[in-house]
């Protein structure tokens, strides 16, 4: 399904019954990075995804390389659902904006959890993003085979998972300019981290990381978990950054008992 959010043709998705839940894909993604999870979410919840500006099938519009425009644009999808306060789960990329959307927009969610992600980027980070973002500029060709070699370090502690994946990364990222706008957009936590500003999160929040992830690794959660009143961690023992597809169970059983 489509719906028109501002400047954008959004790409939702929705299944289950029951309270609200929505589900916000990474950098070069789209909704199905969380196909592996859903058969027990949707048995609890009505779930929602959707692609964001620029990936999948969601047109790209009139992007300004920001989280804040990201984050303005799920409001926007929820008020054309009518969606209240559902509760938010992103991973990696979608976990920033997912943040970015509870600093903005405190009184619209009911829990946040972000899933293998961070609140800022260091110098190496923004640099890599920075590059990424220049690849995607010259197009695909030029951008497809530095995004095989991220994929594969992703799921380096699942290496047959990478294959699968990278089919879903090249259909979403059809169009690159949507991946250099969210490159960008991440580049800036290096001048702007959502640290100092955590403290305005409201909702229940539970931040999950992968044991052996090194994008975005536990110390990274912790940091984030410490900036959020009231907020606690969840560390999954053996698993890299790609934990929607590498630990879906495990993944899915964290947040079903803390919505619970």
């Amino acid at each position: 399904m489509r719906c028109l959010t501002g400047d954008v043709e959004t790409a939702w998705y929705e299944v289950g019954r029951g309270s609200p839940l929505v589900l916000i894909h990474g950098l070069a993604d789209d909704h199905r990075g969380w196909r592996r999870a859903l058969p027990r979410l949707m048995l609890d919840y009505r779930v929602i995804l959707y692609d964001f500006r620029g990936h999948g099938a969601s047109s790209l519009g009139q992007p300004d390389g920001r989280l804040a425009q990201l984050a303005g644009d799920l409001a926007a999808l929820l008020d054309a659902l009518e969606l209240e306060r559902p509760s938010l789960a992103g991973f990696s990329l979608g976990g920033t904006i997912a943040m970015r959307f509870a600093i903005d927009y405190p009184d619209r969610l009911d829990r946040l959890m972000p899933v293998a992600t961070s609140s800022r980027v260091g110098r190496a980070a923004a640099e890599w993003y920075v590059e990424r973002a220049g690849l995607a500029d010259k197009g695909a060709e030029a951008l497809l085979p530095h995004l095989e070699e991220d994929t594969r370090e992703q799921f380096k502690t699942a290496p047959e998972l990478a294959a699968e994946h990278m089919r879903i990364r090249r259909q979403s990222v059809a169009d690159p300019r949507g991946y250099a706008n969210a490159c960008r957009a991440m580049t800036r936590l290096r001048e702007e981290p959502l640290d100092p500003e955590l403290a305005q999160i409201k909702a229940p929040t539970l931040v999950i990381a992968g044991a052996e992830d090194h994008l975005c690794p536990p110390k990274a959660g912790e940091m984030i978990a410490a900036g959020i009143e009231g907020a606690r961690m969840e560390v999954i023992p053996d698993c890299g950054h790609q934990i929607p597809v590498q630990e879906p169970d495990r993944l899915a059983k964290l947040m079903l008992e803390f919505l619970a």
